[in-house]
């Protein structure tokens, strides 16, 4: 095998750490608030008002927390956060502040910061904390700020905050009133109800994901825009939800009004698609949850980075459970998708995000759907050959997923792909003191008594999904790894 890894460098992280907060005394927290609205008050009848402008800050928390009360406690992190990014941004681009004093001195006359315009809140679908805020900056510093991302990390406890900068007077395009035929059309739709954070773009699948915040709920999103690039601009109502085109293009948008009916914890939630036209070019939109593992040494957003950054390291005991629950979990989203009379093409470890459930139990939700999943009319009408045939590749996708969750070697999909290969034709002791030397060499991060040896059991039941040599049915697996929890007696 190829040695030529890609090894990121991961940090120690202390394990069930938690920071031991005071209990704060609420008189002294009424008195601070009480004091701090009559500053705003002041504020905004004074003179000086007219020389500033609002800006939007949305921070996304990273912490190792747990307290009963944490939001007078994030309230105040936040504060301390923007201001040491507006000193930090100040210092290195617009004024030369040689000490904390002279920051000190002109800060009021910068910005203005008050509670009770922070909102500290969860996103619902990570429990990661994130923070709204509107803030006061001179007018004469206003555009050093707009549309910047800054890291502010505290790493002695564990703390990392990502502050976005927006200005809140965005102007907004006029919607375009539409015939009854032209209505799943929205133009200036994202625009309008969302404001980007970041994005992400695949050249090969001409494809754009932006993570969002839309001010309407408060919430963060994914949302994901595609080319169409075979259908007309002037397409009707009739030509989107009638047509019986083997155009791509189509099998996109009857894939997403499909997968926006489908409501499981193991799938990704599409809340709505809807059609633009952007530079005379046609635009399909899904609005999506945005899932990530909100964990302090990497917010992994799919299983390779999550099993990479957070399983390699494990213990057995805890590792082998938690691959029980992974896999039995991954099962039922993929269950799900079969009873909708849907085919997942491409199932490996980046298309299954990672997040928390609300239990904060590990959560894995099946994604990338809309481009990589193929929709049949019906099931049933496959012959019989094709549809055993998918069954197949899910199972052997099982297994090659197995594989990442014992130990996920870095690098890319081609030389993990040479990784499963050579499993797949050696003798399995060999393979496995074979792995073994790849993983002393390449993988710095794996537990310190980790052998491929101690997986044998595991090792046994993927080479098994991977020749198709058992199991023929996704129910047959998951009933098989219930019933063999802790693995004492698996393949003969």
């Amino acid at each position: 095998m190829d040695s030529k890894f890609y090894i990121e460098d991961v940090f120690v992280e202390t394990q069930n750490e938690k920071l031991e907060i005071p209990n704060a005394d609420k008189n002294k927290i009424m008195h601070t608030l009480e004091e701090n609205l009559k500053q705003k008050n002041d504020f905004l009848n004074s003179e000086d008002y007219n020389n500033f402008q609002q800006l939007l800050v949305i921070s996304l928390i990273t912490i190792n927390f747990s307290n009963d009360d944490p939001f007078f406690r994030h309230i105040t992190m936040v504060v301390k956060a923007i201001r040491k990014a507006i000193k930090k941004r100040l210092t290195q681009e617009t004024i030369d502040l040689q000490t904390k004093q002279e920051f000190k001195i002109q800060q009021s006359s910068l910005f203005r910061i008050y509670y009770q315009d922070i909102n500290i809140g969860f996103i619902t679908s990570t429990q990661q904390i994130k923070s709204t805020a509107f803030i006061f900056v001179n007018k004469n510093i206003f555009n050093e700020f707009v549309n910047k991302r800054m890291s502010i990390e505290q790493k002695d406890q564990q703390v990392r905050l990502t502050l976005y900068f927006f200005d809140i007077n965005i102007q907004k395009e006029q919607q375009i009133q539409q015939d009854f035929k032209y209505q799943f059309m929205r133009n200036n739709k994202f625009k309008n109800e969302f404001i980007v954070l970041n994005e992400e773009i695949d050249q090969q699948k001409q494809t754009t994901t932006y993570h969002v915040y839309k001010p309407m709920d408060d919430q963060i999103y994914f949302v994901k825009r595609i080319q169409l690039l075979n259908i007309p601009l002037d397409v009707t109502f009739q030509d989107i939800f009638n047509t019986k085109s083997s155009i791509q293009d189509f099998f996109k948008i009857q894939e997403a009004r499909t997968l926006q009916r489908i409501s499981h914890p193991n799938i990704i939630r599409l809340y709505e698609w809807w059609l633009e036209i952007r530079n005379y070019q046609l635009f399909l939109y899904t609005q999506i949850e945005y899932c990530i593992y909100p964990g302090y040494i990497s917010q992994s957003k799919n299983l390779l980075s999550y099993s990479y950054f957070y399983m390699n390291p494990m213990p057995q005991e805890q590792k082998s459970k938690l691959i029980n629950e992974i896999l039995c979990q991954i099962i039922s989203g993929l269950e799900c998708l079969q009873k909708k009379q849907i085919v997942h093409g491409d199932l490996k470890p980046e298309s299954i995000m990672v997040t928390k459930s609300i239990t904060g139990d590990i959560q894995v939700m099946l994604a990338d759907l809309n481009h990589s999943y193929s929709c049949y009319q019906d099931l049933q009408k496959l012959q019989t050959k094709d549809y055993m045939e998918y069954k197949q590749q899910c199972l052997y996708a099982l297994g090659v997923l197995l594989m990442h969750l014992i130990l996920t070697f870095p690098g890319e999909p081609t030389l993990r792909n040479n990784y499963v290969t050579k499993f797949q034709n050696y003798d399995i002791d060999d393979s496995l003191s074979e792995f073994d030397k790849w993983a002393q060499k390449s993988v710095k991060n794996k537990n310190k008594e980790f052998s491929f040896f101690l997986y044998k059991r595991y090792m046994e039941l993927a080479k098994s999904l991977l020749k198709k040599q058992q199991f023929h049915e996704l129910h047959e697996v998951r009933t098989f790894i219930q019933n063999n929890k802790q693995f004492d007696h698996l393949l003969v």
